[in-house]
């Protein structure tokens, strides 16, 4: 990597509002993907496995799965590790 190529350091304000900005749209994406499983469960799983009530009552449950499981696996970007 060349000299010019090299990122510019960031003062802590503009690293504090990327992180933010991050944190967001990292949310967002969990809370999207949690709404497009819940969705896919609810009209796609066949009456003959589940129930008809049931459905969409597992369905909300597999959607907070998929954004908890999303969120846990980039926990990094909210608790980034300890430096010594």
């Amino acid at each position: 990597m060349s000299a010019d190529l090299e990122p510019a350091a960031l003062t802590a304000h503009e690293l504090l509002k990327r992180k933010k900005e991050v944190r967001k749209w990292v949310l967002v994406r969990g809370f999207l993907l949690g709404v497009l499983v819940a969705a896919w469960w609810i009209l796609f799983v066949p009456e003959s496995i589940v129930a008809s009530t049931l459905k969409y009552v597992l369905g909300v449950v597999v959607g907070l799965v998929a954004t908890g499981g999303y969120l846990y696996q980039l926990r990094s970007v909210f608790q980034p590790p300890a430096r010594d």
